[in-house]
């Protein structure tokens, strides 16, 4: 294999990965999922928008609170809606930043819905960003009307 994979490449793959994961996960892998995001999502130098300090989701997650150290992820600029049906099916609603397009997700646990909310917006920005950044490409046979 020679072919060159960009970083964004990479990233959009781990994302998807970790995407499929939390919706995957059985509550009792809540804690695992959250760390996994740590190390996915925490941008040591704080240039990222996500700027979050590690140990304090550890402290959260030692004393039981998933969805705070979820939110405590996703900052305070993300707005979210989370909800619980009587079947224990757990959805999480996300608005994008530019109030465009809702992201919703189902997962186990309020936090797992929430982080695989949170991982599906990023994935559609970055879907976004290549959309706009590709030039519009025909195939040799397309006539345009």
């Amino acid at each position: 294999m020679t072919d060159h994979v960009s970083e964004t490449e990479v990233w959009t793959a781990r994302l998807r990965d970790f995407l499929h994961d939390c919706a995957g996960s059985a509550a009792v892998e809540e804690h695992d999922r959250i760390r996994e995001a740590v190390l996915l999502l925490h941008d040591p130098a704080g240039d990222a928008a996500a700027t979050f300090e590690p140990a304090t989701i550890e402290a959260m997650l030692a004393c039981g609170a998933a969805e705070s150290a979820v939110l405590t992820i996703l900052g305070p600029d993300v707005n979210c809606m989370v909800s619980r049906g009587s079947a224990g099916t757990c959805l999480a609603t996300l608005v994008l930043p530019d109030g465009s397009e809702e992201v919703i997700c189902e997962g186990a646990t309020l936090a797992l819905a929430l982080l695989a909310a949170y991982v599906s917006m990023l994935l559609a920005g970055l879907e976004r960003e290549d959309a706009i950044s590709s030039p519009l490409t025909l195939p040799a046979g397309a006539r345009l009307h």
